[in-house]
């Protein structure tokens, strides 16, 4: 029995076809892109000569200005926050709310009557407050007891202070409307 098939040379059967002709290089070819880059290594070492620059210069540069301007901002807001809570408050019970400001005890304000409801009234350290003042406001949101300005404007302000750096928190007469401007 002659069978061709077990006589058949064993050799790759390509089919007169190259490798190339189906896109596949070769490492060894000719046509190799060589890489570029960076290794993982590298990467890892670019990062930790950053970090050990941030640890050693970031705390000998000063940022005294401006968080201390941060600082007074942030107190600010705080502030208004509480400055409208007061407002809020006495609406939403039906009674009279105050907010007292004092240069007696610059980093502490107090409401008045007190509730359980009440944030705790400290600002943030180095911030003091600037003026005397209380503002109370009724039932219906209006501010009833706030000194009269001189010269007569529309609005009473109460000022923190931290690092030089002012802010001013503005409430209006008839309306109670707080901002920042």
């Amino acid at each position: 029995m002659n069978d061709k098939r077990r006589t058949t040379n064993h050799r790759h059967m390509n089919f007169g076809f190259r490798i190339s002709d189906f896109g596949f290089k070769i490492p060894q070819s000719a046509f190799r892109i060589p890489q570029s880059g960076m290794t993982l290594v590298e990467v890892i070492a670019v990062l930790a000569i950053i970090g050990i620059l941030a640890v050693v210069v970031l705390p000998r540069i000063d940022f005294g200005s401006t968080s201390s301007m941060a600082s007074v901002n942030g107190a600010a807001y705080m502030v208004a926050s509480d400055i409208r809570y007061a407002q809020e408050f006495a609406m939403a019970n039906r009674v009279s709310k105050s907010v007292i400001f004092s240069t007696l005890t610059p980093t502490v304000y107090t409401f008045s009557p007190a509730s359980g409801l009440d944030s705790t009234p400290r600002l943030p350290s180095g911030v003091t407050i600037l003026d005397n003042l209380t503002i109370t406001f009724n039932s219906l949101g209006e501010p009833v007891s706030i000194p009269p300005v001189i010269p007569p404007t529309s609005y009473v302000s109460v000022r923190v202070s931290a690092g030089g750096q002012n802010k001013e928190i503005r409430i209006q007469n008839f309306t109670g409307k707080v901002s920042i401007p």
